[in-house]
């Protein structure tokens, strides 16, 4: 009998543990899909200064794309030191759907 109280107890287990990692893979598919920028769109319009993308390039360095205004930085950032790499202006294009 004691038997089977403990397979129910392993069984609620292995359940509840893959419930907690189907919420994770889910939050972390609506991450990569977009719902956060959509969400927030409003609030970062309004900011000047965004992170355009990340790549990790080993453990301890990554690259960063950030756009102030009409500029981009191409950042090395690691443990012991940040790099500027590129840095250039960003021209404007010209809307050819404009009305007339």
């Amino acid at each position: 009998m004691e038997w089977i109280l403990l397979l129910k107890a392993l069984g609620a287990l292995a359940f509840v543990l893959g419930l907690l990692l189907v919420v994770l893979w889910g939050l972390k598919s609506f991450e990569l899909c977009g719902i956060k920028k959509r969400f927030f769109s409003q609030l970062q319009s309004a900011q000047r200064i965004t992170i355009e993308e990340v790549r990790r390039v080993d453990a301890g360095n990554s690259l960063v794309l950030v756009r102030k205004d009409d500029t981009e930085m191409l950042l090395l950032l690691g443990r012991n030191q940040n790099l500027l790499l590129e840095m250039s202006e960003i021209k404007k294009a010209e809307n050819k759907c404009s009305k007339n």
